[in-house]
């Protein structure tokens, strides 16, 4: 048994990091994912949100992770179209939101603003009376993590709860206790302090897991807070310092038998305006006055340092703990080149992807869906099944050099690396629905009689005609076309000569 302890003993020391005399002062405690996050997750949601509203590079970085994992919305493709028809109706109007202010897709950019700024976030499934433009009968609302009522804790009503969560017996949620109102608010006329429990169906629960086990989670900005926080206090400070630098002033030392300073005072070193008040504050251009040897000084303070360098580590610093890129947070494109841009943005949009496909779709966008299905069976619109291949399509990114872009995408294309949906979808479109709309659109302009040079079934890559094989594939594709308008159309037109 000694040479065991001893064996371990010395593995043990093999680590730096757990040496007694290299990190005597680090004890770390030790907690599990929840009981970390309890102890923290109001503190600091409290302290996030003072600093969205007051520090212009907190709010910056909730801003960006709110453009890029979410943007114009994260849309869900359907490929049926009574499914497709009452989706549109429901998603695109603020009849999806219980407070009527937010689209679909304005509620999954405040949910995501609410994870980044407090770490957490809740929405509620609403069953409400069905109209034209909520056909379903569905309503969404969004609640800040203060609602969840932390203080459950133990066997509530038979469950075990931690935090507010009830866990069936494979430590799954199966319910919440929500405050009805926000708990700031509780001065409001009938607002209640007491939660309810809301089952976990009636729930999605957004948040990032970092954790096994982990039920909640803290604000996003918790590893940067404080470094903003210095930042600004550096910043105030030379502020200050640089108004006291610009203020000019000169001393005048009066050794006459009238003085400014009344006989009262027995401090007679004190500085006094021309009306004998004494000044606690420098304005530029004073002229002051003090009893003593008649002289005038001048006081012309010493100009202060840069603290561009300490200003961009620290943004450094925020920016990595928040996932973003330096250029992203300060704004400053004067170092950045395409190679470094590039670089950069590839491994944010890694983890911007990470967050999408690992949190807001899971979590969020597909919780959604499925229930918009259930609603719409229940109420007979379709079948029970889910159809197959619905797709959820996150906005796509914009490129740094499009044309360098392009190229090298199309390069992936052709050489069968990337497939063609995969390509469609890097833009934000469902391969089905780009199919469709080109061919609508070829039948148009074949309709028309209207040829682009853009057109690739009949000009080639290098700007000539195409070979005679591929015309005459063209003209019996425009031949079709052609009926198709026809049949369509109240005014026909003939294929192009």
């Amino acid at each position: 048994m000694k040479l065991l302890l001893r064996a371990a003993w010395k593995a043990l020391r093999g680590y730096a990091a757990a040496q007694e005399n290299r990190a005597s002062t680090w004890s770390p405690s030790g907690g599990s994912a929840n009981g970390e996050v309890g102890m923290a997750a109001a503190s600091v949601a409290r302290r996030a949100r003072d600093a969205v509203r007051n520090d212009p590079y907190a709010a910056r970085i909730v801003d960006l992770w709110t453009g890029n994992a979410v943007g114009a919305g994260i849309t869900t493709r359907w490929p049926e179209t009574a499914h497709r028809n009452a989706w549109q109706a429901w998603a695109e109007s603020t009849a999806c939101d219980a407070e009527g202010k937010l689209d679909l897709y304005g509620l999954q950019a405040l949910a995501m603003r609410a994870v980044v700024e407090s770490g957490e976030c809740f929405i509620r499934l609403l069953s409400v009376p069905t109209s034209p433009r909520n056909p379903i009968g569905l309503s969404l609302q969004v609640l800040e993590s203060d609602h969840l009522d932390t203080a459950r804790n133990g066997v509530v009503n038979g469950a075990p709860t931690i935090q507010g969560i009830a866990l069936g017996s494979a430590g799954e949620p199966i319910g919440y206790w929500l405050f009805p109102t926000h708990p700031g608010a509780w001065m409001l006329p009938g607002a209640r302090l007491a939660s309810d429990f809301i089952p976990a169906r009636d729930v999605l629960h957004v948040f990032r897991k970092r954790r096994p086990g982990q039920l909640r989670d803290v604000s996003w900005l918790a590893p940067v807070l404080l470094r903003l926080r210095d930042l600004g206090d550096y910043e105030a400070a030379l502020l200050m310092k640089a108004k006291i630098e610009a203020c000019l002033a000169a001393v005048v030392t009066d050794d006459g038998e009238e003085t400014l300073t009344k006989p009262s005072d027995t401090n007679s070193g004190l500085l006094r305006d021309a009306q004998g008040r004494a000044v606690e504050s420098f304005e530029p251009g004073m002229i002051l006055y003090r009893r003593g040897q008649g002289e005038v000084n001048v006081v012309n303070p010493s100009g202060g340092g840069s603290h561009t360098a300490f200003a961009r580590r620290s943004l450094e610093a925020a920016a990595v703990g928040a996932g973003l890129t330096y250029d992203q947070v300060s704004g400053d494109l004067t170092q950045a080149n395409y190679s470094s841009l590039r670089a950069g943005k590839i491994e944010f949009r890694r983890l911007c992807e990470q967050v999408q496909y690992g949190m807001l779709i899971p979590m969020l966008v597909r919780p959604i869906a499925e229930r918009f299905h259930a609603q719409g069976a229940l109420l007979g619109l379709w079948g029970d099944a889910m159809p197959k291949g619905v797709a959820h399509v996150p906005p796509a990114h914009e490129m740094i050099d499009p044309l360098k872009d392009t190229t090298a995408l199309i390069a992936q294309v052709r050489a069968g690396f990337v497939p063609q949906p995969e390509a469609a979808g890097a833009f934000g479109y469902d391969f089905r629905s780009a199919v469709e709309m080109i061919r609508e659109a070829n039948a148009a302009l074949d309709a028309a009689g209207i040829s682009l040079d853009t057109d690739p079934r009949r000009v080639a890559k290098s700007g000539g005609a195409q070979d005679a094989a591929q015309m005459a594939a063209v003209e019996i594709a425009a031949t079709g076309a052609a009926a198709y308008s026809s049949a369509t159309s109240p005014v026909s037109a003939s294929a192009p000569p």
